[in-house]
């Protein structure tokens, strides 16, 4: 008798082992058809826009640096000193307050190829900013020597002194407002900027300022940086001739026009409306002193992603709202940025490129972070390239059917579904006197299999929920149709039917509670043990047949 029972759960046992090999298979099948479907999304964003990451916007200022020389003490008068070759160089100025606001329209129609589809967006980035000038101009080096004419010596002669200091002369005529976009195919048209309620044009640099950063650019006017510098200043008037930014030989009625308090007037208002499509996600790059972020969005079910979460954020049927401040992030920023951007003869290279997936960004050695900041030192190695990655933060648009992930989320309970199912014919064939035969076992569990096998197809043609309402009906439905003859009567049909639908009906709860469903799935565990253990407990398994 024993015997009979031993050989009816070693075949139990060896049923559960192929269909785990059946469901490896189909888990193997889900893997491919999720790298299928990114790679179909990779394939848009090269053809038409890839994910955005847009760096609050700033000012950029050339300059020419010719380093300081110091002749050797056996040199000789009126002999050339070889001297380092002069170098151009960037300087930064942030603004000091920033009021940024993003409202974007996502939809999932917009990119598709035949049943998969790229979440885009499409929207309005506003920027107000103010500059102050009057703390910026005292760390811009802006003293002005005339360069010789062969940079790379300098004619010293007895009576001259033979050290020669840094010189630096800074090209304020050329200074320009610097809007970065990490993919510059998302701006349909340029954006319209306003400074001091002037309305300039922005424009793709035809030479780039600075070397692999996308963005576009627009011109300082010439009488605002006038107004800005303080012409009563020799250094910087010397500046303003060098550079061509006024007349080098003003009458007098202009030189009366000069502000007599040029620091009354050392503020620039700029407003930025920049129009903007991408893919998946859209991060910001925070600079400045002061800066805030406001996004609007319809999409329902947002993933903030980056070095900060927003302090505030709705969420309702009808989209989302956050708001974002994070002083120190910005700071780290404005460090690493600048320094970056100074560094000469470019050896430093902005990372300005997100990824559709941002929690997977894979770490370089030869990169940094610029929470850990630039050193000066670092930055002034000639011929060391180095890489800033920024901080930013942003939301990144999923979708809410990721049917892959359910799919799978939904095959780690497919071995205790055919478990608890075989278990509940098992019971029925110890404690009803019925004889099952392994066949028979076999057919319901290629029913159960075939559950998983119709899941996934389903589920990329409609929403998951219908998906698995369809699939698990119709396994229902042939199982409770095909017990009936197996036990020989309708009762015991009915009763095992409505078990294995409500273990459909559970395992959907437990997958629908997102982060619920390891403690209610343990719970079920422990329900399904207690059941057994109550309906077998006068069972004398020595009698069993």
């Amino acid at each position: 008798m024993q015997k009979t029972l031993l050989t009816k759960l070693t075949i139990i046992v060896g049923l559960c082992i192929v269909f785990l090999i059946g469901l490896s298979m189909i888990s193997n099948i889900i893997y491919e058809r999720q790298y299928y479907a990114k790679s179909v999304i990779q394939e848009i964003t090269q053809q038409h826009v890839n994910p955005q990451e847009v760096i609050t916007p700033f000012i950029a200022v050339p300059t020419t640096v010719t380093p300081a020389c110091q002749p050797d003490a056996s040199d000789t008068p009126n002999i050339k000193s070889k001297c380092e070759s002069p170098y151009s160089k960037i300087e930064t100025v942030f603004a000091t307050q920033t009021q940024a606001a993003q409202n974007l329209k996502v939809s999932t129609d917009t990119y598709k190829r035949g049943i998969y589809s790229a979440t885009s967006y499409d929207g309005q980035l506003t920027f107000d900013q103010s500059y102050t000038f009057a703390d910026t101009l005292g760390n811009v080096d802006s003293t002005v020597t005339a360069l010789s004419n062969d940079a790379d010596s300098i004619m010293t002669s007895p009576n001259a002194d033979k050290t020669q200091l840094t010189q630096t002369i800074t090209h304020w005529n050329k200074a320009k407002l610097l809007i970065p976009v990490s993919d510059l195919r998302g701006v349909a048209t340029l954006p319209t900027v306003t400074i001091n309620q002037k309305s300039i044009g922005a424009s793709y640099p035809q030479i780039p300022m600075i070397e692999d950063l996308t963005y576009v650019e627009v011109n300082i006017p010439e009488d605002v940086l006038a107004q800005l510098i303080d012409p009563t200043s020799q250094q910087n008037k010397e500046t303003l001739v060098a550079t061509g930014a006024i007349d080098k030989n003003p009458d007098k009625s202009e030189v009366d026009r000069q502000p007599s308090n040029p620091k009354d007037n050392q503020a620039l208002k700029i407003t930025i409306d920049l129009p903007l499509f991408g893919i998946s996600n859209l991060t910001t790059v925070p600079t400045g002193q002061n800066f805030t972020l406001s996004m609007h969005s319809d999409w329902q079910t947002p993933n903030f992603i980056g070095k900060a979460l927003p302090n505030t954020k709705s969420i309702t049927d009808k989209g989302f709202d956050a708001s974002w401040q994070n002083q120190y992030l910005t700071v780290a920023n404005n460090q690493s940025l600048s320094q970056c951007i100074s560094t000469p003869n470019h050896h430093c290279t902005i990372i300005n490129e997100p990824t559709l997936d941002p929690d997977s960004q894979s770490y370089n050695p030869d990169s940094f972070d610029s929470s850990r900041g630039l050193t000066a030192d670092s930055a002034a190695v000639a011929g060391s390239n180095q890489n800033v990655l920024l901080n930013s933060f942003g939301v990144s648009f999923a979708s809410p059917n990721d049917v892959y992930l359910q799919t799978e989320r939904t095959m780690k309970y497919a071995l205790l579904l055919i478990l608890v199912s075989f278990g509940t014919f098992f019971l029925f064939e110890v404690l009803k006197s019925s004889r099952i035969h392994p066949i028979q076992y076999l057919l319901v569990g290629c029913a159960l299999f075939v559950f998983y096998v119709l899941l996934l197809p389903l589920a990329e043609q409609i929403v998951f929920w219908q998906a698995y309402t369809v699939a698990a009906s119709a396994c229902v439905g042939l199982i409770g149709w095909y017990s009936y003859y197996v036990f020989g009567g309708l009762k015991r049909a009915l009763i095992f039917t409505a078990t294995l639908a409500g273990l459909y009906a559970a395992f959907f709860g437990i997958l629908s509670t997102e982060y619920l469903n390891l403690l209610l799935g343990a719970i079920f565990c422990f329900m399904v043990l207690a059941c057994v253990m109550v309906m077998t407990r006068k069972l004398d398994w020595y009698k069993v047949t």
